[in-house]
């Protein structure tokens, strides 16, 4: 009876180990970082806005959905999150090392960003990740639970290529990183 309880559990363990590896790998962004608005900035100029991000953010991945948060806050008490699990206004496209888009229908907060759709281009470019890693933060419209933002922002998401018809407020924030560290895990496992 030993003998067939540890075949048994041995056996168990493999599938289990089996079932984990055969979910392949999986492309991710996470970080807790700051970032301040600037064009090209290097330490000690001055930033037009300073905002933190605490970012988990998977891409689907054969039968896995894609899930995660983005979770934003200033100084001045003002925060955002986005709710990633929600594939119909959100994305996750790590397209290439060190390199992501991903955003959507702020969900949830206590600012004028609720209801709107934001883009987030981050790139990874190594450690440490003070003034080197950077990105831009993406409005597709200043209109709130807009269908024609909704549908701009998943383009874009997609193929990087930002609207060609006017939008009511389409901006573009490009920031670096002064604190914290972001980190954009590329398999490359599954083709991108």
């Amino acid at each position: 009876m030993k003998r067939f309880l540890r075949f048994f559990f041995t056996f168990t363990a493999c599938l289990v180990a089996a079932s984990t590896f055969a979910r392949g790998p999986v492309d991710k962004v996470t970080g807790e970082f700051t970032h301040g608005n600037c064009g090209d900035c290097s330490p000690g100029d001055q930033f037009a806005f300073i905002s933190h991000k605490l970012i988990s953010a998977h891409e689907a991945s054969g039968k896995h959905r894609q899930k995660g948060f983005v979770f934003s806050w200033n100084d001045e008490g003002r925060w955002f999150e986005m709710d990633l699990r929600d594939t119909r206004n959100t994305c996750v496209n790590v397209y290439a090392d060190g390199r992501v888009r991903t955003g959507g229908l702020v969900s949830d907060g206590n600012g004028p960003q609720v209801g709107r759709y934001f883009g987030m281009y981050l790139a990874d470019d190594g450690e440490p990740a003070y003034f080197v890693d950077h990105g831009a933060t993406i409005r597709f419209s200043r209109d709130y639970y807009s269908e024609q933002a909704r549908l701009a922002f998943l383009d874009w998401c997609e193929t990087g290529e930002l609207p060609t018809e006017p939008t009511n407020g389409l901006a573009v924030w490009p920031h670096v990183i002064f604190e914290g560290n972001l980190q954009v895990h590329n398999s490359h496992g599954d083709g991108d």
